[in-house]
């Protein structure tokens, strides 16, 4: 578990504000499981479809076998309530003798391929659960723990981490990061919360640099931390580089971006438009 050491601090992020040193690197492992379900819950939300039980299951009486695991991947919260399979009885009922034996192979399907795909997720989560836990690693001092405030060559490893692992970070690991920020604000380890947080930063500053910046005074303060941008901002403004109106519409740019080019509501687009509307703030 989390312990303080030494004089009580209190930290600003981005994100959220939260006390606290961190002195112990195991903790995560203590509640990785809960952290993993709490994601594995989200993932099923994201996935949801829009269709009636019925529909649903006209749906599946008309495609092909090869297409039935993106169904009940796509509506894994329906298929997975017991009232599915009693509207696919129902519909039995007042079927004749073929209706009732395609109703019949068509549950039989669902079940098996529903198992198939809760293993497969299964194996996701704990593959999204070890990335983000190497992540986390990345900002441990040598002998495992870590110290909050991360120290600058910590966060300059984790940097490269995530801008070494920046294609596998999808939707899924920014699910099982939240979970764990979750889980680790219902524990009280604010200062692995706190880590969490630098770590999303992180990834919505590479994410934005990949994307392009379009602002070259911009696209150095994506590359620095946030504590060092006000300086950045005072010293391209002195040089001549540019002015808060330049900068504001650059960030603006870069938000309109997020909005159109994110899913609506995910957690990609809101990571990214906080770590803009932050970064806006300071112009």
């Amino acid at each position: 578990s989390a312990q303080a050491s030494g004089a009580s601090i209190s930290l600003r992020s981005g994100f959220v504000g939260a006390p606290s040193l961190l002195r112990s690197s195991r903790a995560a492992a203590a509640w990785g499981v809960g952290g993993r379900r709490e994601a594995k819950h989200a993932l099923r939300m994201q996935v949801e479809a829009e269709m009636t039980p019925d529909e649903l299951i006209s749906k599946m009486l008309e495609v092909p076998a090869y297409e039935m695991p993106n169904i009940v991947a796509a509506n894994i919260k329906a298929v997975s309530q017991p009232s599915f399979f009693i509207k696919i009885a129902e519909r039995a009922d007042g079927a004749d003798d073929e209706g009732k034996e395609k109703l019949s192979a068509l549950a039989d399907n669902v079940v098996a391929t529903l198992e198939a795909v809760m293993a497969r997720t299964e194996e996701k989560m704990d593959d999204a659960s070890e990335l983000v836990q190497n992540l986390l690693a990345s900002a441990a001092e040598e002998n495992g723990e870590f110290d909050v405030p991360l120290k600058p060559e910590r966060v300059a490893f984790m940097r490269a981490k995530v801008k070494e692992q920046r294609e596998l970070i999808d939707e899924g690991i920014l699910a099982t990061v939240f979970a764990y920020m979750k889980k680790a604000n219902e524990d009280k380890l604010e200062g692995l919360v706190m880590i969490l947080q630098k770590l999303l930063q992180l990834w919505a500053a590479e994410e934005l640099v990949a994307a392009g910046a379009g602002n070259e005074v911009l696209e150095r303060l994506l590359k620095a931390e946030e504590s060092e941008w006000d300086g950045l901002l005072e010293e391209a403004v002195a040089a001549g580089e540019t002015d808060a109106e330049t900068m504001q519409s650059a960030v603006q740019s870069c938000v309109e971006r997020v909005v159109l080019q994110q899913a609506s509501g995910s957690h990609g687009q809101r990571v990214q438009a906080e770590f803009l509307r932050e970064l806006l703030s300071r112009l």
